[in-house]
């Protein structure tokens, strides 16, 4: 994730990308909320769970090693409270140490990857999580071995994710990253297209050349600007959620929900306001 810097420290700490500290609020769903058809996807970076405007919530990133062992990771609470807000969790893996551990445990020359799936086969059943995110991320671009690595770990992913009822997804930017073949096997494909709307629409652009059909692309947006880091766009939300509902694109994807305010100034009320009209 582009702005997933604020992850990275935590790094040589930890193996898991778990949030530390998180505040559960349970409330009902109100009944005119979730009332579309649409995908809101919130990445997760602390706070209380708001779970009343979204349809997805990633919590975090798993981590794990270039041999393909995952590290452990608890999240049965945050599932059975997110499945009874009527929302899937989607675990995701961080792609900011790609060389550490997306590239040798794909390359599967030791068997890795092959350990990694079943891995994350028993994890997602065990723990009931309802899909998995991939966020390799490479600086410059993907070379055409590192593009066939990762279209080969998505496609395999696939395979082994489908029949359990289990989605597959990409965080994606201005890169070849994955073939036409891996384009057909995801379920979606999340743009971390934040700046603007003519950003938006180049990656739309760029997308659709390479056989991305519209329903399958969440349009990205992020919390955290500004000179404090903090704010939000709301003007960018509902002119990006607008773009959704008149282009016919999946849904979106928001990063993060922590530095979202939870009033009426939010992105997720945007959001969910904009759906509802």
């Amino acid at each position: 994730m582009i702005l997933n810097h604020w992850l990275t420290t935590s790094l040589a700490a930890s193996m898991l990308y778990m949030v530390p500290g998180c505040e559960s609020v349970v409330s009902p769903t109100p009944a005119s909320l979730k009332s579309h058809d649409y995908k809101v996807i919130g990445f997760f970076g602390g706070g209380p769970w708001r779970y009343e405007r979204m349809t997805h919530v990633i919590p975090g990133f798993l981590a794990f090693d270039g041999e393909g062992h995952l590290a452990e990771w608890d999240l049965a609470d945050i599932v059975t409270e997110a499945h009874a807000h009527g929302v899937k969790v989607v675990v995701s893996f961080d792609g900011e140490h790609w060389q550490e551990n997306f590239l040798p445990m794909s390359d599967n020359a030791d068997g890795s990857r092959d350990r990694f799936l079943e891995q994350l086969r028993i994890f997602c059943i065990d723990q009931d999580i309802d899909g998995v995110d991939y966020d390799w991320e490479i600086g410059g671009g993907f070379s055409p071995e590192q593009q066939k690595l990762y279209s080969d770990l998505v496609i395999e992913t696939v395979k082994i994710m489908r029949p359990l009822g289990k989605t597959v997804s990409i965080d994606a930017y201005f890169r070849d990253e994955i073939n036409a073949e891996a384009i057909e096997a995801i379920d979606w494909l999340q743009l971390m297209s934040y700046v603007d709307m003519d950003e938006m629409k180049q990656m739309i652009a760029y997308w659709e050349a390479r056989g991305v059909p519209r329903e399958k692309m969440m349009l990205g947006m992020a919390g955290g600007w500004g000179p404090n880091g903090e704010g939000v766009d709301q003007e960018l939300a509902r002119a990006k959620t607008r773009h959704v509902i008149d282009g016919g694109y999946g849904g979106v994807m928001i990063f993060r929900t922590d530095l979202d305010p939870e009033n009426e100034q939010s992105m997720l009320w945007t959001v969910d306001r904009t759906f509802n009209e």
